[in-house]
């Protein structure tokens, strides 16, 4: 009994050990791109969920090592061999040289918080009441609101014009011109959410946008 209590308190202080170390990757390699999300982060993310989307042929979720590389290249993120190795080694635990590109996105650039994930569920709700999981662009067009908007409080741009930007920037994300999924809108709002520090900020962006 002393021998097994004493293997699992090692394997338990291993086991936290290497949660340690993976998140201490994963914390280096966000630092790399924090800039550049801070900066084009909406277009990096939606850009970066559609080409994974349309390179994923099996529509299975996963992609190879090989296939990671070209996108991070495509998207000019690329990230130290080192540091791609080591994350890839925590990715794929099964060593099957698959990874989820849900999982891969969240690990280089970590992932909005359940507060504001919560708000964004609630939009896309509002949106998809039929619980179709896809949304007409022409109802996102009706329903989004643009009064509030920083820009037009200002009177430096119209409603129009910025329900046009957003519709426009939504629509490259989309693989159907003409529908809206989920995990494009959700794209949509991981990379506006880097820009903006606090969560009721973030939240407040939401409600006037979407009247939630």
């Amino acid at each position: 009994m002393d021998y097994l209590k004493a293997s699992s308190v090692e394997l338990k202080q291993e086991c936290s050990g290497q949660v340690v170390d993976d998140s201490e990757v994963f914390k280096k390699i966000q630092g790399i791109f924090r800039e550049t999300l801070s900066k084009r982060g909406v277009r990096v993310i939606t850009g970066l969920g559609k080409y994974f989307r349309q390179i994923d042929k099996k529509r299975n979720g996963l992609l190879s090592q090989a296939a990671f590389k070209e996108a991070l290249k495509v998207f000019h993120l690329e990230m130290p061999e080192g540091d791609f190795r080591s994350l890839w080694l925590i990715l794929d635990d099964s060593k099957s040289d698959k990874v989820d590109y849900g999982e891969f996105t969240h690990a280089i650039f970590g992932e909005m918080n359940e507060y504001r994930k919560a708000s964004v569920r609630k939009a896309y709700m509002k949106l998809d009441f039929n619980k179709t999981g896809s949304v007409p662009v022409v109802d996102v067009r009706k329903c989004y609101c643009a009064k509030k908007h920083p820009l037009v409080l200002a009177g430096k741009a119209a409603e129009e014009e910025i329900k046009s930007s957003f519709l426009e920037t939504l629509g490259e994300s989309c693989s159907n011109p003409n529908e809206v999924s989920y995990s494009e809108f959700e794209d949509y709002y991981e990379g506006l959410s880097f820009g903006i520090t606090g969560d009721d900020d973030f939240v407040n962006i939401l409600r006037n946008s979407w009247g939630i």
